[in-house]
């Protein structure tokens, strides 16, 4: 009864630090994906849709900001697009994600066809071999015979070269609208500080992309809630400058007020579960809360089923994903609730983590190297018949264990094997242990400095990025890799070894 006491006290005080805002009707523009999205070999498969979209409207499905394309210079890739009217004339525009120094890029279309069950138009394209290797946004022109039609969507592209060596990170239960953070610290959970500055950190560290499985969200507040944090929660995952991929959580699906958390997800991030690959390593994201709708029904803070589930039309898609993938060199299975762990005590019905031995089963019949979950709050290893078990900590929420902190955990790839995945022990990179700040960094000043804490027992590799007027430079205690100029600003790209334990100012001046 305490605990309850406690968190409606701070459910009202953070209900009131929010701005008050009128939702939109979450019926409007509501594509759903009933079915799953496939990446391998860069295919990326739309079964079908299941609601037609407005009179005249377009929309992109595929590359998201959520599940993005990474693609090499020169490379193709394959957009999935449902436009309402007949197309005439198509046109494909990448465009820079954040940078000061802006450019736009035409793709070439290879090639246009039509899938008559999906309704999607699938349209190949060439990253022209000069591109920039950068995040970019994505822009669909299209000329139907009713007009013209535009549709956009950011951080979608990542153009890069790709090896098999790379590193990601592993973020979970990020927790956006979610009060308990209050009880680790008040100050850094209003204003969702806390997430905000575990994502400052991995742009520093500027991995090849980031995974976060599930609970993006709260959702147990208030009516509507979702309408504002996946609102919230999308234009946050919008500052992370490397690509991001996502797979839900219990906190992303439950069904309040008759507003299902899964439509909201699907129209914010995508599909609930797919696949993709990063070169010779093959990632899929899953989908433990697929219980049935009437399952994840909650009232307020009153849930009756938060553990996993994964239904048989789910398996199976795993299972032919996975016998697909067979010859990829490295094998990872990312979702929310660890299947080596039942979650009975996770349901007021105490009902059991339905698929989790099935799972388990093909986990080991297509010998996976590394699962990554979420959902408790603390991190945990377990090695089971050669089999990498990994959970990682909050990036913002209550803590699970005595010895947990917020964090996030690096993994590091070398030769198609897995390197490194832990900071020390058992555990992930505590956040706040990584602090940068820049002098005025805005293309006017011919000189720029930032000054680079690492408080952590390790060293890190940073990438820092300094905006200068055109012309010839220095750099002290880092290395270029790369520039680029527009209008009489250039970007210059930089990256820095920081020893554990120390700072390093890193600097621009003129040659």
């Amino acid at each position: 009864m305490r605990k309850i006491v406690q968190f409606l006290v701070m459910a009202l005080f953070f209900i009131g630090s929010i701005t008050i805002f009128t939702p939109a009707n979450d019926n409007t523009s509501i594509h759903t994906i009933q079915s799953s999205i496939v990446s391998t070999n860069e295919s990326v498969v739309i079964d079908e849709i299941a609601s037609p979209l407005g009179s005249s409207s377009i929309k992109i499905l595929y590359p998201l900001s959520t599940f993005p394309a990474i693609v090499e210079k020169g490379g193709n890739f394959t957009l999935k697009v449902n436009v309402s009217h007949s197309p005439q004339k198509w046109e494909i525009i990448l465009s820079t994600a954040y940078d000061i120094v802006w450019d736009e890029i035409s793709l070439q279309v290879m090639s246009i066809e039509y899938n008559t069950t999906s309704h999607l138009w699938n349209i190949v394209t060439r990253i022209p071999p000069s591109t920039d290797e950068e995040l970019y946004n994505i822009t669909v022109k299209v000329i139907t015979n009713q007009g013209y039609l535009e549709a956009t969507e950011p951080r979608a592209v990542c153009v890069k070269e790709i090896s098999d060596n790379f590193s990601f990170v592993h973020l979970t239960d990020f927790h956006i609208g979610d009060p308990r953070g209050m009880k680790v610290d008040i100050k850094q959970t209003i204003g969702w500080k806390a997430a905000k500055k575990c994502i400052s950190e991995i742009n520093l560290l500027n991995p090849d992309f980031v995974v976060i499985t599930g609970d993006l969200l709260f959702g147990q507040l208030y009516p509507l809630e979702y309408s504002f944090e996946y609102r919230k929660c999308y234009e946050i995952l919008q500052l992370f400058q490397v690509p991001t991929f996502v797979c839900p959580g219990n906190h992303d699906g439950y069904i309040q007020f008759g507003q299902d958390g899964f439509v909201l997800w699907q129209k914010f991030f995508g599909p609930l579960y797919y696949s993709f690959d990063y070169g010779n390593s093959h990632f899929t994201m899953v989908n433990s809360y697929d219980w049935p709708a009437k399952s994840r029904i909650a009232f307020s803070y009153l849930a009756f089923n938060w553990g996993g589930y994964i239904g048989e039309k789910q398996m199976k898609w795993i299972e032919r994903d996975l016998q697909n993938s067979m010859n990829a060199k490295l094998k990872f299975i990312l979702l929310h609730h660890n299947p080596l762990w039942d979650t009975k005590n996770d349901s007021l019905l105490k009902n059991g983590y339905e698929g989790r031995e099935e799972l388990l089963f093909l986990i080991e019949k297509y010998e996976i190297d590394a699962v990554l979950a979420g959902h408790v709050h603390y991190d945990d290893i377990t090695i089971q018949n050669n089999t990498l078990y990994i959970t990682t900590t909050t990036a913002a929420s209550d803590l699970g264990s005595e010895d947990a902190y917020w964090g996030y955990r690096l993994l590091t790839i070398k030769g198609g094997e897995i390197e490194s995945y832990n900071y020390k022990g058992k555990y992930s990179i505590p956040s706040y242990r990584l602090n940068y700040t820049y002098t005025l960094n805005d293309g006017s000043m011919d000189t720029v400095s930032v000054e680079i804490e690492n408080d952590l027992e390790m060293g890190v590799e940073a990438t820092v990025h300094f905006y200068v007027p055109l012309g010839n430079y220095e750099v002290e205690n880092g290395e270029v890799f790369m520039e680029r100029s527009r209008e009489g600003i250039m970007e210059v790209y930089v990256r820095a070894s920081i020893d554990a334990l120390s700072s390093k100012e890193v600097s621009i001046h003129p040659a």
